[in-house]
């Protein structure tokens, strides 16, 4: 069975990656899945000073999102789409 943190990446290291301003720039980024890796690391860093309901408010009132909707990203199952190329 593999770490549970093995599959964690660290998005700020992603978002300092001299390729991503590009990518972004060329549309090839999905800004609400980046907003949601986002919420996922600054979830992970709040967990170490607060509890997990505190942690859930402060990033439901810093991306304005409701608690429901923090609560979702977080810990919603979901499965990967497959992108079809046609190359």
């Amino acid at each position: 069975m593999p770490a549970l943190n093995q599959n964690i990446v660290d998005i700020t290291e992603v978002m300092n990656n001299p390729c991503f301003k590009e990518y972004l720039s060329f549309g090839l980024i999905d800004e609400i899945s980046l907003r949601n890796a986002i919420i996922k690391h600054q979830y992970r860093k709040l967990k170490k000073h607060y509890s997990a309901y505190d942690a859930i408010l402060k990033l439901s009132e810093k991306f304005n999102l409701s608690d429901s909707a923090i609560n979702t990203i977080l810990f919603r199952k979901r499965e990967k789409k497959k992108v079809f190329l046609g190359i």
